[in-house]
């Protein structure tokens, strides 16, 4: 997701005021050695129409996918998805074991307390902006 090229300057694309993050669900599991790290989220719609978020990117990570865990009975796995839609009025929870942002080869050191950046590119061409705190479990303040 974040290798594609968005047209114009991101200094110059709007802020959504309809599609927000859930600050208490929002963090990064910190991993060391610069493994890939995994961001959760809650996003919410305030809107009236459904809105996908076709593109990631973070600029304390080169690389930006969202997995969705996928289980059956003997197995599960993780499984790259292209988008993921936040229903109108609705929220899309990235969750342990759900849903999730993998998060890869970090362009600064990162320990846990510090926050990453992401920006999330939404189909109305707006983007909503986050901060995630880095922690090794979600009960880490």
């Amino acid at each position: 997701m974040s290798g594609k090229r968005q047209k114009g300057s991101l200094t110059k694309t709007p802020v959504s005021t309809y599609v927000t993050t859930v600050p208490e669900t929002t963090w990064v599991r910190w991993l060391p050695n610069a493994l890939p790290a995994a961001g959760y989220t809650t996003l919410r719609n305030s809107s009236d129409e459904p809105v996908d978020v076709t593109t990631i990117r973070a600029p304390d990570y080169k690389n930006v996918t969202i997995h969705q865990t996928v289980t059956d009975s003997e197995s599960s796995k993780m499984v790259k998805v292209d988008k993921i839609t936040v229903p109108a009025n609705g929220e899309f929870a990235l969750v342990p074991d759900k849903y999730h942002l993998m998060l890869e080869k970090p362009t600064r050191l990162i320990t846990p307390g510090d926050n990453t950046r992401l920006i999330f590119f939404l189909s109305t061409g707006k983007v909503a902006k986050v901060r995630m705190p880095a922690r090794t479990s979600p009960e880490f303040n």
